[in-house]
């Protein structure tokens, strides 16, 4: 998929497109919408950047499982 974004936009922001890369991997996983593995992969930075991004956001690294996910694997086991 290619995503084109507006020029002035991007000027106004002065973001290179690498930091919206990695600004959409930051808030895709604080939502808990991809992975850490997937996050790093999207923001093309290895691990060691984007922790540091994640504590200079203060973005927990660990993610717990939901509520959902705890009770169905209750139920599992």
């Amino acid at each position: 998929m290619k995503l084109d974004l507006p020029d002035d936009i991007l000027f106004s922001a002065e973001a290179s497109s690498q930091e919206l890369r990695l600004a959409l991997a930051l808030q895709l996983y604080s939502d808990s919408r991809v992975n850490y593995a997937d996050a790093c992969k999207l923001a093309e930075v290895a691990p060691g950047l984007f922790d540091r991004e994640l504590a200079r956001r203060d973005i927990s690294v660990i993610r717990f499982p939901s509520v959902n996910t705890w009770r169905e694997r209750q139920r599992a086991g």
